[in-house]
């Protein structure tokens, strides 16, 4: 293995240690898991395209409902830039932890930006900039402001393509533009996660990845297996 492979696995095991023991001593030490299927497409020369998701997510690895997630939205590239625009919807069905089985729907609208960039010959960053509208069951509306940073860096190839193993981490932020929320208050600092994990280039239309993802509130924080499906076709 390459001084430049094992140096990436060094700095992000020694992310991954630092954030799991720095919240351990509050955090739920069950570990829950989020399956995911993404989806993009494009429509021909005209910069227009759609994409998605669809996420089933449960408070343990195989059981314990937690979210329905049904999202797609209008996107726009914007020509001789690095700009993608995105507009779109968002449905959820949220659970509660343990034997309580009741839900709760939240409709949401929402707004990106997205772009990336490339440092060197093998690393990528993808930003993407979101606001939020949500509408959520028995609350007052309220917005929410996400920022989130994704790095790719392949290992057996110098670039993403068919049959490339790459090693990738993630952070998001999220900020609440409300502290009433109709039945109480919120802090406008919500939420961080930070991921960690592995991914593989199938071909062009497919990639899978999996990782563990800490999510961090003021309150907890909690491991999540992650497992997705990204499909461009």
């Amino acid at each position: 293995m390459s001084k430049f492979k094992i140096a990436l696995l060094a700095i992000l095991f020694y992310s991954f240690s630092n954030s799991a023991a720095l919240y351990a001593q509050v955090g739920n030490s069950e570990l829950g898991a989020w399956y995911s299927y993404f989806f993009s497409t494009g429509f021909g020369e005209s910069g227009f395209g759609v994409m998605g998701d669809v996420q089933h997510r449960n408070y343990k690895v195989a059981s314990d409902f937690q979210q329905l997630i049904l999202r797609a939205g209008l996107t726009y590239k914007i020509k001789e830039t690095p700009l993608k625009l995105v507009a779109g919807y968002s449905y959820f069905n949220s659970g509660t932890p343990g034997e309580d089985n009741s839900q709760t729907i939240e409709n949401r609208y929402y707004q990106d930006v997205l772009w990336s960039q490339k440092i060197g010959t093998r690393i990528s960053f993808n930003h993407r900039i979101r606001f939020e509208e949500r509408f959520i069951q028995n609350q007052d509306f309220r917005t929410r402001y996400r920022y989130a940073l994704n790095v790719r860096a392949p290992l057996n190839n110098k670039e993403l393509v068919p049959n490339t193993l790459y090693l990738w981490a993630a952070g998001e932020v999220f900020i609440n533009g409300q502290k009433q929320t109709g039945s109480g208050t919120v802090n406008l600092y919500d939420r961080t996660w930070l991921f960690s994990g592995l991914g593989y280039e199938i071909n062009k239309p497919l990639r899978l990845e999996l990782a563990y993802m800490r999510e961090v509130t003021n309150t907890a924080t909690k491991g999540q297996l992650i497992m997705s499906l990204f499909h461009n076709f």
